[in-house]
């Protein structure tokens, strides 16, 4: 009987020391959006979900001309946690006069934990001289990370 108690006793010291979140632990020195939000040499990026703001980060975003001389953009995003990410992104164009075309369409982009992955887009009207990086969560505005769903943050 003893033991018992001091089984239940040990579980609920233990229970009361775990810490849970809802989006799952990032690894020690990776930067998320959260922490890079502001930076200005990502200024073209929007990252559309709260939830993905604290599990990924973008390294970098480059923009080029194709041969033909139409604007390009080429953005790589990276997992700072140990579970499967799955992204949505696109871009916008602008030109001196606004929009010089649709948004391209969402591609889906998914991320091996800890891992990274590069998306690209290229404008189709020679008007486009801005592009911008939309980035959403996989499931279309229901998080991955499901309501009520918690991860255990590993003691530090």
């Amino acid at each position: 009987m003893i033991r018992i108690f001091a089984t239940a006793a040990a579980v609920a010291v233990l229970a009361g020391c775990a810490t849970t979140q809802s989006t799952p632990p990032t690894f020690a020195g990776c930067r998320t959006w959260e922490q890079q939000a502001g930076s200005p040499q990502l200024s073209s990026v929007a990252v559309l979900s709260p939830e993905l703001a604290k599990v990924i980060g973008v390294q970098e975003v480059s923009t080029s001309r194709t041969g033909s001389g139409m604007a390009a953009v080429q953005t790589t995003v990276y997992n700072c946690s140990d579970v499967d990410v799955v992204l949505t992104m696109r871009t916008r164009f602008t030109g001196d006069r606004g929009q010089s075309e649709p948004p391209s369409v969402w591609k889906t982009v998914f991320l091996a934990p800890r891992g990274q992955a590069t998306y690209g887009e290229s404008a189709i009207s020679q008007a486009t001289n801005k592009v911008a990086v939309d980035i959403y969560d996989g499931n279309r505005g229901q998080s991955q990370f499901a309501p009520g769903q918690t991860y255990q943050v590993p003691p530090r």
